[in-house]
């Protein structure tokens, strides 16, 4: 919808906004002509009479059905109207309705319509209890029923109302009986009445008027279009207000309806196919049961969604140019609906503007003590895009709740914003929106005072109501408590004799509520705390303890020793709840992920359990099935605790190495740094004097550059055989000599800008000069070789990005070389992890986030997926396309082209530092000159050499703004100007779609050094867009990897942590494979997680962390999925309680606050280098005037390494005064700390990794250097990985080794909430590449972990034992 911005109200598209201050009011369409004297009976009557021969109702199908014209159904309806007057039945009275679905249910509907009554209807499985309570609140005069239902009825003494079944009413009358009619009907008099469950513990009414129900009618169709052509299908509860968007548009319009038989209607397979053959053209649902359809249904012209969220992805599936497909939104208590929304493809989901005559507007949340009870709160309006309470205005606002003066009176006000008599009156929702700049509505969830539990939505009153009617029980209070870390109803009572047991009156309200409303505590109290007011307490009885004594006596008595242990662990985790067998650990107990966790850690600490693994919980679920697993599984005692090898250096050896490492490390930071200082010095010794031309600067300059950048291949490969020569497969002691050798040769490798040529057929080359057997049309991906003398790639084969080919590792106290064999035509996906002594036979398939451990073998043919990768099918060669073969003079020019190519990409994206350069020279003026200070002696050299640094620093600060829009500006000029969209589709690895592909990751790639700090930053969200990504509002990017910007859509509100696998194209066979990918709204991806190209994550999903994502068809909204192969997680822990404006939705100053912290650290690094080039440069310049060029690569390394180090102390500092000491909190995003801490992370990446401690990897000194920022190491690990963020939360014992790329995750961003705990790895651990913990977890001594493990939150490895997966599954240990 299109939308202007007038004086701050918006208009859309027939929908206004009006301001009264700030306050944004959408109107709907003015429409007069829909609001009418009439009542519902008068629309019917009109229709029929119109069109008598119609057919209006059909019921079943084949054999069974039936169906009733208009004039036939009107003569019925008339003939039970009629019984009901003789009985007394009047305009105003109120008429019971419990009949199941089908014709009769609807003919009686229409009579009670027909003598101007109000209906009262049931769902036909509603307690009889229930109804008797209804009945007498509404002081019904009737009940019409089933006649099989009459004797259960007659039977139950609290209904004192006329029964009337469908017989009684529909049997003929004698002939020359005239039928009475209704009088005095009017449209004031109410239609119906709707009860929904109420606070008092009594269900409260809410009763529609005859003139509310038939504008509805009007309003709403005068925006869907329902047509007297139409066949709609008729499937809502009567009992449910949506089906008057079926039945009485319908019968506004002449149209027919299809009520399908019941075994059909709860069918999702069976009832698209019944609509398709009785070509139903309407669908009115909820967007549950869309969902569920196995397939399209081409004759629906119109779908009508409403009850709940309606996810994207539905959209996508079903919106197509020939069907309209729409969302309304409103509760009973406004008539039905109040707002529409029309859905479309691709553009986010929201509900809407206001029908006709309607308005709606959005207030500031009312605090439920915030004024008196039984009284009207006062109303603040909020603007446009602020998150409030959503009120709707209009003829469609109820009168209120029958009986309950108070509460209508706190929920239906005077409208202040009233345009006249139609619209005086106001309800409040109770549900969280904001408006945006469209016009149109966000629904962001409840505001109220109902609390959620297990995903429901709860009145604690009802639960205290019924609790209050059990005999011995007083005065009660109903809470939802968190203790130890789980949310649980807690209800405490006052008894008024003996107490009765907590089992007693458990069973008493499991008769009444639900199993999610049933307390899991019932506490005696001798009295209720209470206020001054008299009012209860109730943050009183939110800290008060709970009793000692639990009631167990409902719990099963324990048969094994698993159950024994299992019962008892339960007990403590979900104290109060009882136990048995057949109860579901996640939708009867409660239980989430983090539970289950918990509950294993439990186990394990019986070493007989030490095996047990959480997936168990998730595949088994029921008590009784885990405790079966788990016998299964119980080894003899201590059979899991058995050591494993493990070397013990001395710190005399450890100590040795590292000093040998600390005089090679300033080699090292030199050859790094030549890429930007060679540039720097060759431009500054290219303008020293005033005749100089800068242009002719630039260009040597440049070309510095690119001589720099060649080189570091040239002195890595050369490197690389005169340290290591070519290394043999075996094991070695750590700290050795061998170690020493591959160490330094691993480290000139790993500086060498590897991006430049990945994906090339340069990268072949590359590693054949290190060493590798690579084979012929090979594709290569981003990958990492550890020991490229080990490996063996054949021909054909493709290999993804981000691989990591640890044929070089360190396992207990040792360095562990050995062969990665990959055969021919094998295709390896991206995010794969493979140790050493590997082999992969021919034609092998293995999916991205794999993992192959060392010593196996994958058979060829055979397709291999997990971590571990286990076997899930055969590869047939014969699926693919023959592959395009080229020239040896086609493939020497594709060659060049990659070589310049990926050379001009890089000097391009250098190119934006000259226009710095030149502002900083225009900026230092000759007053700010340290130059004569040293002349006159005030300062000495290096006084001179600080002051020149802050010169710079404040000078660059500017200039890197300068930097970082020329960088954006470069990247999108050449995206847009010079290379193609890329679309989906396959095309050959030769062709000049794949090289234009290339080109936009060498973009990506080149870019990435300057604008790292862009991501994970408000900023980072344009980034994408510019690239050619479909981006959301308010969605968090961080570091994705393998993004194809054209082809990947992320919805609003979704989260992208760092390292995610985003939609990289898939290569088999010399094919590129390249498809869109989607992530809904609100949907999170974890750390490291790998989504395929193709993925359609719908809404509301969370992909865990190191999960691959699953197939689409498996995921639905809401889901969350973890692991490798990804496993459905029935429940999770949510973080609740957080505002949404510290959330998803922030205020105009928190958005400019942190973008303001975040320019600030996005510039920082930046304008450092610049400050310490410019200082080092002009420092060695009278060196190169003197031609003594051995003093200036000399004061060039010590300088690199002297900034390195001081940049590391500057980042430790900072971390220190921002953030101080990190401890265990969960804090909402959108918050100053949550900005600092990122800050602190931002720096240390991108200052503190890159110029310091890249180099101590691998060295007995990064421990030391890590601990100087708050973490707990032994100085005896070894470590070969700096990803660490909140440093004080990790503590590494002695001699543990984690090897590339793991990583102790101290945080998660879940729920945008930050919530940090404490990761202990005890001492002799082996932690595997991509290994990670995950906050809260807890790996005993010894442990050893395999490539690719994830350890779950509060998870507890025990002591010696062996893990591999994701989530970690037990393996058994290796012997000596």
């Amino acid at each position: 919808m299109s939308g202007t911005t007038v004086s701050g109200c918006v208009v859309a598209s027939g929908v206004a906004a009006e301001p009264m201050s700030e306050t944004v009011v959408l109107r709907g369409p003015e429409r007069p002509d829909l609001l009418r004297l009439e009542v519902l009976a008068d629309i019917f009557e009109a229709t029929a009479a119109a069109h008598p021969e119609q057919i209006v109702l059909i019921e079943g199908q084949g054999d069974q059905l039936r169906q009733r014209s208009y004039a036939q159904l009107d003569a019925e309806a008339s003939l039970a109207a009629h019984r009901l007057i003789e009985a007394g039945i009047r305009p105003g009275d109120m008429v019971g309705l419990w009949l199941p679905r089908g014709i009769e249910l609807l003919t009686l509907q229409l009579a009670v319509a027909k003598t101007g009554a109000a209906w009262l209807p049931f769902d036909a499985e509603t307690p009889l209890e229930r109804i008797a309570t209804c009945l007498e609140d509404a002081q019904a005069k009737a009940l019409l029923i089933a006649q099989q239902h009459a004797h259960a009825v007659q039977a139950h003494q609290s209904i004192t109302a006329q029964i009337f079944s469908e017989v009684d009413l529909l049997t003929a009358l004698p002939q020359g009986v005239d039928l009475r009619r209704r009088e005095g009907a009017m449209p004031s008099h109410p239609a119906y009445v709707i009860y929904t469950s109420g606070s008092t513990g009594k269900p409260k009414g809410i009763a529609i008027t005859q003139g509310s129900i038939c504008h509805f009618l009007r309003s709403e169709n005068a925006r869907l279009g329902v047509r007297q052509s139409d066949k709609v299908y008729q499937g809502f509860s009567a009992a449910f207000d949506m089906s008057f968007e079926e039945i009485w548009i319908s019968y506004l319009v002449g149209a027919t309806l299809w009520l399908a038989p019941r075994e059909i209607a709860g069918d999702p397979e069976a009832l698209p196919q019944a609509l398709i053959a009785q070509q139903v053209t309407v669908l009115h649902a909820v967007p549950t049961l869309l969902a569920l359809f196995a397939q399209d249904v081409p004759s629906l012209r119109l779908i009508n969604l409403g009850g709940e969220m309606c996810p994207e992805t539905l959209v996508a599936r079903w919106a197509n140019a020939t069907r309209q497909m729409f969302n309304t939104y409103g509760p009973t208590e406004a008539t039905v609906s109040a707002s529409l929304a029309e859905l479309k493809a691709g553009e986010p989901v929201t509900i809407g503007s206001p029908l006709p005559n309607y308005a709606m507007v959005v207030v500031q949340v009312i605090e439920a003590g915030s004024f008196v009870a039984g009284t009207a709160p006062a109303l603040h309006g909020l603007p446009q895009g602020e998150v409030g309470e959503l009120c709707i205005t209009g003829p469609g606002v109820a009168a209120g709740y029958l009986g309950r003066p108070e509460l209508t009176a706190e929920k239906f006000l005077r409208n202040p914003w009233s345009n006249g008599p139609q619209d005086e009156r106001l309800y409040r929702t109770g549900d969280l929106a904001r408006i945006d700049e469209q016009g149109q509505i966000h629904c962001l969830g409840r505001a109220d005072d109902q609390v959620k539990i297990r995903g429901f939505r709860v009145e604690l009153g009802e639960i205290e109501a019924v609790l209050a009617q059990q005999p011995g029980v007083g005065t009660t209070a109903v809470l939802l408590r968190k203790d130890e870390g789980m949310d649980q109803l807690v209800a405490f009572y006052v008894p008024t004799d003996v107490p009765p047991t907590p089992s007693a009156l458990r069973s008493a309200l499991a008769e009444r509520l639900p199993p999610y409303m049933v307390p899991a505590r019932f506490d005696a109290l001798s009295e209720m705390p209470r206020l001054t007011s008299g009012k209860i307490d109730r943050k009183a009885l939110k800290a008060m303890p709970l009793s000692t004594v639990v009631d167990l006596s409902d719990s099963d008595a324990a048969e094994t020793p698993a159950e024994e242990l299992l019962f008892a662990a339960l007990a403590q985790l979900f104290p109060g709840q009882p136990v048995r067998r057949g109860l579901d650990f996640f939708n009867d107990l409660g239980g989430h992920s983090l539970f289950a966790a918990r509950l294993i850690s439990q186990l394990r600490a019986d070493p007989r359990f030490a095996q047990a693994t959480v997936s168990t919980i998730y595949q088994q679920r029921k008590i009784g099935l885990i405790a079966e697993a788990l016998q299964a599984v119980m080894s003899a005692g201590d059979a899991a605790a058995q050591e494993r090898p493990f070397r013990i250096h001395s710190a005399w050896r450890r100590w040795r190495c590292g000093a040998a490492q600390a005089l090679v490390i300033p080699l090292l930071v030199l050859i790094k740094m030549a890429q930007w200082l060679a540039p720097f010095f060759t431009y500054h010794f290219f303008t020293g004097d005033e005749m100089d031309s800068v242009p002719f600067a630039v260009a040597m300059s440049v070309l510095a550059f690119a001589i720099a950048t060649l080189a570091e291949f040239a002195i890595a490969g050369v490197g690389k055989w005169l340290i290591a020569g070519r290394l043999k497969p075996g094991r070695y002691p750590l700290w050795g000599l061998t170690y020493f050798r591959w160490w330094l040769a691993d480290r000139l490798v790993d500086a060498v800008p590897l991006a430049m040529i990945t994906g090339s057929s340069l990268h072949p080359m590359w590693l054949r000069m290190l060493g590798a057997k690579v084979g012929h049309e090979c594709n290569l991906g981003s990958m990492t070789v550890r020991a490229p003398d080990l490996l063996r790639i054949g021909d054909g084969a493709s290999i993804g990005n981000a691989v990591s080919l640890e044929n070089a590792r360190v396992e207990g106290g040792e360095l562990v070389l050995g062969q990665i064999d990959i055969g021919n035509e094998v295709c390896m996906g991206s995010y794969v992890v493979i140790e050493g002594n590997t082999r992969l036979e021919d034609w092998v398939h293995l999916e991205g986030q794999s993992a192959l451990a060392d010593g196996t073998v994958l058979p060829a043919c055979s397709v291999w997926a997990g971590s571990p990768a286990r076997e899930v099918g055969r590869f047939d060669p014969a699926s693919l396309q023959p592959r395009h073969l080229v020239g040896r003079l086609r493939k020497a020019a594709e060659m060049m082209v990659y070589l310049t190519g990926g050379l001009l990409v890089a000097t391009l994206f250098f190119m934006p530092v000259f226009p710095t350069f030149m502002l900083i020279d225009i900026l230092d003026i000759e007053e700010i000159s340290v130059r004569p200070l040293l002349e006159q002696g005030i300062v000495d050299a290096g006084g001179a050499f600080v002051l020149r640094l802050i010169k710079f620093f404040l000078l660059a600060l500017p200039a890197s703004a300068v930097l970082v829009a020329c960088t954006v500006l470069v990247a999108a000029l050449v995206r847009y100007l010079f290379l193609p969209r890329t679309k989906a589709g396959t095309w050959s690895i030769h062709s000049r779609r794949y090289l234009g592909k290339w080109m936009v990751n060498q973009i990506q790639e080149a870019s990435l050094s300057t604008l790292h700090g862009i991501y994970a930053t408000v900023y980072s969200s344009t980034w994408y867009r510019l690239l050619g990504a479909k981006v959301g509002k308010q969605t968090e990017l961080s570091t994705a990897l393998g993004v194809v910007p054209d082809m990947l859509t992320l919805g609003d509100e979704c989260f992208v942590a760092d390292a995610v696998m985003l939609g990289d194209e898939h290569i088999d066979g010399g094919w590129m494979t390249v498809k869109p990918t989607v992530v809904s709204r609100r949907s999170f991806i974890g750390n490291g997680a790998y989504v395929p190209d193709g993925s359609t994550i719908p809404e509301n999903v969370l992909v865990g962390v190191m999960t691959a994502v699953p197939r689409n068809a498996d995921m639905q909204s809401g889901d969350t999925w973890l692991g490798s192969p990804a496993i459905n997680l029935p429940a999770r822990e949510m973080a609740q309680g957080y505002p949404e404006h510290l959330t998803f939705a922030p205020s105009l100053w928190r958005r400019v606050g942190r973008g303001l912290v975040e320019a600030f650290r996005i510039a920082v690094p930046h304008a450092l280098v610049i400050a310490v080039g410019y200082a080092v440069v002009l420092d060695a310049m009278p060196l190169a005037s003197a031609d003594r060029w051995g003093a200036v690569v000399l004061d060039l390394a010590i300088s690199g390494v002297i900034f390195g180090m001081v940049v590391f102390v500057l980042v430790a500092l900072f971390k220190w005064l921002a953030v101080r000491r990190y401890s265990k909190t969960a804090v909402p995003m959108w918050t100053p700390f949550v900005w600092l801490s990122e800050a602190v992370t931002n720096l240390y990446e991108g200052l503190a990794v890159p110029n310091f401690l890249r180099y101590l990897r691998g060295t007995p000194w990064l421990p030391l250097a890590l601990n100087l920022m708050g973490s707990r190491i032994a100085s005896s690990a070894w470590l070969d990985t700096t990803d660490i963020t909140e440093h004080d939360c990790v503590q590494i014992g002695e001699h543990s080794e984690l090897n590339a790329l793991c990583c102790p995750q101290t945080h998660l961003f879940e729920d945008r909430v930050m919530k940090i705990d404490q990761v202990l790895i005890g001492s002799r651990v082996t932690m595997g590449a991509r290994c990670t913990v995950l906050y809260g977890a807890k790996v005993g001594d010894g442990v050893q972990l395999g490539p690719l493990t994830l350890v779950m939150k509060g998870e507890a490895l025990p002591a010696a034992t062996h893990w591999q997966g994701a989530p970690a599954s037990p393996v058994p240990l290796k012997r000596a």
